[in-house]
């Protein structure tokens, strides 16, 4: 992939046209784009405050780990999505941890997290903007755990196929067992049990690396 242009994908940040010419060109400076590699950590709490993301291509999964070794997936980043949770140093009351891990193949712009907490402080733009950005992200985090707390484990599973299905617009999901499993927070085991019995019904079919959906109503039934 051919690098694209930094300074037009910044024009089309929300906040950019709010910087002054001098914030701008810091930025502009100071953040590039990196490549992951399918399955590469960009963040962890490990690891050093990362900055304000923007994701030009790929897949993004967002991931919350329990001293037990349980990974509950929060959300995902598609291609344009923004994101600044891997900023804790710059945001006080994040008192959680996240782990951050290409889906696939990604290509993401970074914003310093030093830059960011100094401009943030500055600009009251770019400080409101990056409060709505986390305050928007912890309702997708508290629809996560409802979807975990009070759904069926069947209505959990026609939630995650569905959201595959709107994602890529094919019935033929190339997705496996234990991908999915992973993406609604649950053991393979049970997952593979569901989607069995969902085939028994003919609403899936289930194959090598896929799973097609064979009656999309009655799917959406379930929910």
């Amino acid at each position: 992939m051919t690098e694209p242009d930094s300074l037009q994908l910044l024009k089309n940040l929300p906040f950019y046209d709010k910087l002054t010419k001098d914030e701008q060109n810091e930025i502009l400076v100071s953040s590039g784009f990196v490549h992951y590699k399918k399955g590469e950590i960009l963040h962890n709490h490990h690891s050093e405050c990362l900055g304000l993301i923007v994701l030009y291509d790929g897949r993004i999964r967002v991931t919350v780990q329990s001293d037990e070794g349980r990974e509950i997936t929060l959300y995902f980043l598609d291609k344009g999505d923004i994101d600044v949770l891997s900023a804790a140093c710059v945001i006080n009351q994040l008192t959680f941890d996240t782990e951050m891990i290409a889906d696939t193949d990604s290509y993401v712009y970074i914003i310093p997290a030093s830059l960011l907490s100094r401009l943030h402080t500055q600009n009251i733009y770019l400080h409101s903007f990056i409060y709505e950005l986390t305050a928007n992200r912890f309702s997708d985090v508290m629809w996560s755990m409802q979807q975990i707390l009070f759904l069926k484990m069947d209505q959990r599973i026609a939630n995650g196929l569905l959201d595959e299905y709107a994602r890529t617009d094919s019935l033929k999901l190339t997705i496996t067992q234990e991908e999915l499993a992973r993406n609604i927070s649950s053991a393979r085991e049970v997952v593979a049990r569901i989607l069995k019995r969902m085939e028994q019904d003919k609403l899936i079919k289930l194959g090598r690396g896929f799973i097609e959906i064979t009656d999309i109503d009655r799917l959406e039934s379930l929910i």
